[in-house]
């Protein structure tokens, strides 16, 4: 069941970053006429590009060779139950700045939250199925999504799989893919042909 639920994500990830970097690119805005403007959208959403990168690699190196076999609950894990989905919605967010437009902006985030909802009610539904009480217990005492950072602990010392993290690191530098994609483009003066607002 994970890895068809996970196969679906990827694909519905992989359809919504393009129709967000297809929106960002065709549509033309006063945000792209405005350097100043620009240069905000596209600092702010470098930055949570980049601590999507590093979230997500520091929650894979908690996860990564035991999803699904054991309860992680410590490190990213003890401030909510699917920090790899909330650093990938940061990420988002960042890749709908970065295109310097509202809507690509609307769009991705929108689709993000739509498509892991549902992912999320399934994965914690075979969650409590397969954990339990201990699972239950989790969801009580840690939110789903939002971050609650005074919740946060971690063990003294805890042992990974480099494999998982080698992996992560490589995936990390996916999320700064569209800002090159869009730097290049307005470099070359093209703005969109499609008036958005």
């Amino acid at each position: 069941m994970a890895q068809e639920l996970n196969k679906n994500r990827m694909r519905d990830t992989k359809i919504l970053l393009a129709a967000t970097i297809l929106v960002g690119i065709c549509g033309t805005t006063s945000i792209k006429d405005n350097e100043a403007l620009r240069a905000l959208f596209m600092m702010s959403g470098l930055v949570l590009a980049a601590a999507c990168a590093i979230g997500r690699i520091y929650a894979t190196a908690f996860i990564g060779g035991s999803k699904n076999e054991k309860l992680i609950t410590t490190g990213a894990y003890s401030i909510c139950r699917n920090p790899l989905y909330l650093f990938s919605l940061m990420g988002a967010a960042g890749v709908g700045l970065m295109s310097c437009s509202l809507l690509a902006f609307v769009v991705i985030v929108g689709g993000f939250l739509f498509i892991y909802d549902g992912l999320i009610a399934r994965e914690e539904a075979f969650l409590t199925e397969k954990f339990d009480a201990d699972f239950e217990a989790f969801k009580k005492s840690t939110p789903r999504l939002m971050p609650a950072l005074n919740q946060y602990n971690a063990p003294v010392d805890f042992t990974f799989q480099p494999k998982y993290l080698n992996y992560a690191i490589r995936d990390a530098v996916w999320w700064f893919a569209p800002l090159v994609v869009f730097e290049l483009l307005w470099s070359f003066g093209f703005k969109g042909f499609i008036p958005l607002f």
